[in-house]
């Protein structure tokens, strides 16, 4: 579940993400949607760091992303993969990523679209 409040410009959020038939979700959606702001607040849990608003700091934060037996996400189960970065460093994720087909290919493909994408497109 995520429920957040006040994380670098999400003023609210909350969803269940359903995780019964996969093990991983990408997020696509237009500029501007809030998908840095979430991968921010992904890399703070990751990072084991607290997520609040960059610019209005006084502004009380809420940061509740729990699995499906509401139990917070250990950092090491996290992992944030930027749309623009072409290395992301080596790590025990980056090998399961990339290592898994199903997993890369979705990757790939994703990857691909995105830089199909980036330019001239402008949302509707």
């Amino acid at each position: 579940m995520l429920d957040l409040e006040h994380c670098y410009g999400i003023k609210k959020l909350k969803a269940d993400l359903d995780f019964s038939k996969k093990s991983a979700i990408a997020i696509y959606a237009p500029n501007g949607a809030m998908k840095s702001s979430l991968a921010k607040t992904f890399q703070d849990i990751a990072d084991e760091e607290n997520s609040g608003d960059r610019i209005f700091k006084d502004r009380i934060n809420k940061r509740v992303v729990t699995d499906e037996k509401g139990t917070a996400l250990p950092p090491e189960s996290v992992m944030v993969v930027l749309p623009y970065e072409e290395a992301f460093g080596h790590s025990e994720k980056t090998s399961t990523l990339l290592v898994n087909s199903k997993l890369r290919e979705e990757y790939e493909k994703l990857n691909l679209g995105m830089k199909t994408l980036g330019s001239g497109y402008s949302p509707p």
